[in-house]
């Protein structure tokens, strides 16, 4: 317990230095999760017997996150040009090179369960990864106002799934992915995680009907995040995804909830705000 807490308030510490720098340094920060996890989803996926090409993986997702990142330039209404083409590029050129590499192994069903294995990594690992940018990115409101609300939602959602579920938990919501969630702590994160987004929302100044329906949609797409992420777990037979922070696990330990969550808060920024 004492190695998470200091692991959980030195991550703590320096996500809040990489969100509110911005520029280059959370670039770098994210682009390293974003490999980070997709090694860890290539090792999951070889678990299950589906023999990823791990090269293959990283060099198509780390194209994709530099293109967006670099590719996507902020608009004057604090969009970003180009996301969905860069997308679809790099989803055609994986496509391609995964067919082109394997259409000699014989016309099986595992050809095609891979290559189709390449473009989950590439949209999970890769484009999810890219929405922390997207939104720190936007200027109306300021960008890093909106990712730490984000987070906060996310991390006061955990926190309260974890307590209210501890002590009042007794409806278990799915009990072949995740047996210790339950339907009154899921309750319990929407509520705590919807109350800590909309203070600190309210401190920033958004509007509270926006903080409010986003703060409860986001809530509720992130824990369907983290049951995706056990999911996927559980297909493996593994624990936790990797060891990227004593005491938390690996990167999607950590982040699962976070690629379902931000780019709810995005396009409801970007098209309300």
């Amino acid at each position: 317990m004492k190695t998470r807490i200091i692991s959980g308030i030195t991550g703590g510490i320096l996500f809040l230095f990489f969100v509110i720098q911005g520029g280059t340094l959370l670039t770098v920060a994210v682009g390293a999760l974003a490999v980070l996890a997709t090694v860890e989803v290539c090792k999951i996926f070889k678990k299950t017997g589906i023999d990823v090409q791990l090269p293959l993986a990283l060099f198509f997702n780390l194209a994709l996150f530099i293109a967006e990142a670099i590719g996507g330039q902020p608009t004057a209404d604090g969009g970003c040009l180009s996301s969905g083409g860069w997308l679809a590029l790099v989803v055609y050129a994986l496509l391609f090179t995964s067919f082109l590499f394997r259409m000699g192994k014989g016309i099986t069903q595992a050809t095609l369960v891979l290559i189709i294995s390449h473009l989950f990594i590439l949209f999970y690992t890769g484009f999810l990864f890219v929405y922390p940018l997207q939104i720190r990115n936007l200027n109306t409101p300021d960008g890093w106002q909106l990712l730490l609300y984000a987070f906060a939602v996310i991390w006061g959602t955990d926190t309260g799934a974890y307590f209210i579920g501890s002590a009042l938990g007794k409806t278990k919501l799915a009990p072949r992915l995740s047996p210790k969630k339950t339907m009154e702590g899921a309750a319990g994160g929407l509520v705590v995680g919807t109350l800590v987004g909309v203070v600190l929302g309210l401190f920033f100044k958004l509007p509270l009907l926006w903080l409010i329906g986003t703060g409860v949609l986001a809530s509720f797409a992130g824990q369907v995040g983290d049951l995706f992420a056990s999911y996927l777990k559980r297909i493996a037979g593994v624990k936790d995804s990797g060891r990227f922070l004593p005491g938390h696990g690996g990167v999607l330990d950590r982040f699962d909830s976070a690629l379902f969550s931000l780019p709810v808060v995005y396009y409801l920024a970007l098209l309300l705000l």
